[in-house]
């Protein structure tokens, strides 16, 4: 046979062995399945720097939380960012609250300044003018990613407070004068919705480099205020329908990753997904792959969208041990199993492939986590 076939080098066939293993145990083939390729710090980071914040955004994630604790100083900030540099972490994103409410905010980026780590900044762009952006130009911040609600103030600032649009306007004016990029974020929700395509122009007029339209998700403000803010399943097509087509419309302006997008893709793979009747295996996403998150408080978080879930704290241990070691991080990188009699109204429901595959996130928070499930059941008025 050694004269038919190639002999892979030892390493080659090792590496091929692991991914192989690694992919059979994402899609649930394996039982007690831990992956064997995980790195000892992660390669991409959002980092939380402060939760101070100058608006009160309804939808926030991180915001309320009941088990909030006390910002780290910023000479635990330096250390986090030592850990990270040290350990080979790629690229960071800052975020908050609003990072630049940190009154050490320019310290914190200079001393990502000493790593080889790719900087972004996510922004309500309200605190952001010419000197500013140009300073965050000089500091290898090239990007931003700035919230977005509405075409106009009486839609913004309804869910943002009063000035968010003004001042978000003003911000991306100024980071695209300094030539930098400005990925504008929309949290679609029941107050913007009907304003999608508006947004999508003011958004173009103002000079975002790139729109994107992503859900609500179940954490923080956004919970409070899920009833108001949730769409129901008819207002949820209305979105997705006009999302796909301004995508057709504008091309490369709305961001491939929008969540909406994703979702009309969904609805067409729907029809060659089997639903199950008695478990559902829920693969991993990105959480806890190559990426998570830190609280300003140092609770590490397997991604930005799961703020709440803690992994283990940043005050206390290191963030290789959480990555390597925390049960909670590794169990969002094994498939996740749901038992079908603790939601018996989703067995055999063809939407299964639309509310729990993709994010791990809705899995995660809505089998026992919303007492309301009319919230979500894109079928409740067919029921």
């Amino acid at each position: 046979m050694a004269g038919v076939f190639e002999i892979a080098e030892e390493k080659d066939a090792h590496n091929d062995l692991t991914a192989f293993i690694d992919s059979l145990g994402k899609l649930g083939f394996l039982e007690n399945y831990k992956p064997t390729s995980v790195t000892e710090i992660p390669a991409a980071v959002c980092f939380g720097i402060t939760s101070k914040c100058n608006l009160n955004c309804r939808h926030c994630l991180n915001r309320n939380l009941p088990s909030a604790g006390t910002d780290m100083t910023t000479e635990q900030l330096f250390d986090v960012i030592d850990q990270m540099g040290k350990g080979g972490t790629k690229s960071v994103s800052l975020f908050g609250g609003e990072p630049l409410c940190h009154p050490d905010f320019k310290r914190i980026v200079e001393h990502l300044n000493r790593y080889p780590i790719s900087l972004s900044l996510n922004t309500n762009g309200t605190r952001i003018d010419a000197e500013t952006a140009r300073w965050l130009m000089g500091h290898r911040i090239t990007g931003a990613v700035v919230s977005f609600d509405g075409s106009r103030p009486e839609i913004m600032d309804r869910m943002r407070g009063a000035g968010s649009f003004d001042g978000c306007v003003k911000g991306v004016k100024a980071l695209r004068a300094e030539g930098m990029s400005a990925l504008l974020s929309v949290t679609v929700t029941r107050l913007n919705y009907k304003d999608i395509s508006q947004m999508a122009s003011v958004g173009r007029k103002i000079g975002g480099t790139s729109i994107r339209f992503n859900h609500t998700f179940f954490a923080g403000n956004a919970a409070c205020f899920l009833q108001e803010l949730y769409l129901s399943p008819d207002e949820e097509r209305e979105a997705i329908d006009t999302v796909w087509r301004l995508n057709e419309e504008y091309d490369t302006f709305i961001y491939p990753d929008s969540s909406y997008l994703c979702q009309k893709r969904k609805l067409e793979r729907m029809k060659d997904h089997k639903p199950a009747h008695d478990k559902m295996i829920i693969p991993p996403c990105g959480a806890a792959g190559s990426k998570c998150a830190i609280r300003p408080d140092g609770w590490v978080t397997p991604c930005e969208i799961m703020w709440d879930v803690k992994c283990g704290n940043l005050k206390e241990m290191a963030l290789s041990e959480i990555w390597r070691d925390s049960q909670t991080m590794n169990s969002f990188r094994k498939p996740m199993e749901i038992d079908l009699n603790s939601i018996p109204e989703c067995k055999g429901c063809d939407y299964q492939y639309i509310c729990f595959i993709g994010h791990r996130c809705y899995p995660y928070y809505n089998p026992g986590g919303i007492a309301n499930r009319d919230i979500y059941c894109w079928v409740k008025d067919k029921k």
